[in-house]
């Protein structure tokens, strides 16, 4: 078998996966987490670079934040997305969509989305060695699109004063932020990653308010690992169903 079905979250979630391909991460949860308590806790939701849905399908089922729009580039993998969406029956709740998000202002209506969310590729282009998988180059990798073609997305998708929410190594917090306000996405909320109390942050969280500048909060930093259930802290394990998470699936951290 090619592909396998996984489980993730607490409210029965299940993510179609290529086998050896690219595998979604605990990343995907605590942005899904984040972005529901940081954005709108009403109107549309848009996922760019939505891949085979978790994050889209978390918002929806288990944070209740529908609708969501869930953009994804890569044909294979948007077919992946469209038949999770029958797998959860969250149809008329996630529509998939397949476009390239560089062509926002073709593919998206402008300013209709009170939330925006990406977990996007991490790596710049120029950086490590490309792997042979293209559908995972794709996803690790800015080969297709940059942190400046997110942002600008998301500018485009949202509301006046809607929000975006990303997920992002920390090694790139300057650039990120500095995008961002560049972009009039004012940050508005921070929250730095850390695998375990003595360690640095491998991953920020950040939220951003389009047009709107209400200064930056700063959230006390999330731990990942602890003595909760599954060998998480219990913030992390209070977002996941351990005995059904997939074991193989690595951490974001």
């Amino acid at each position: 078998m090619t592909e396998t079905v996984d489980s993730i979250g607490t409210a029965g979630v299940q993510v179609l996966q290529r086998r050896e391909g690219y595998r979604f991460t605990l990343d995907a949860v605590l942005l899904a987490a984040f972005a529901a308590s940081e954005g709108a806790h009403e109107g549309a939701v848009l996922e760019l670079g939505a891949g085979s849905g978790v994050v889209s399908f978390l918002l929806a089922r288990q944070f209740g934040r529908a609708p969501v729009d869930a953009l994804e580039l890569q044909p294979t993998v948007h077919e992946r997305l469209v038949r999770g969406v029958a797998l959860n029956r969250l149809e008329g709740q996630v529509r998939p969509l397949l476009g390239d998000l560089r062509e926002a202002r073709k593919l998206l209506p402008a300013g209709a989305y009170t939330l925006v969310v990406s977990n996007p590729p991490f790596r710049p282009r120029s950086a490590g060695v490309r792997s042979p998988d293209e559908e995972r180059a794709l996803s690790k990798q800015e080969l297709a699109c940059d942190a400046v073609a997110v942002i600008a997305a998301s500018r485009h998708a949202l509301a006046p004063g809607g929000g975006v929410s990303l997920v992002y190594p920390a090694a790139r917090l300057a650039e990120v932020l500095g995008l961002l306000t560049g972009a009039r996405l004012f940050p508005r909320a921070l929250r730095l990653i850390h695998a375990r109390a003595a360690s640095p942050a491998t991953r920020f969280l950040v939220h951003a308010l389009r047009d709107t500048d209400r200064g930056l909060a700063v959230r006390p930093p999330l731990l990942v690992h602890g003595q909760g259930p599954g060998g998480y802290a219990p913030e992390v394990a209070a977002l996941m169903d351990p005995p059904r998470v997939n074991r193989d699936t690595p951490p974001g951290c």
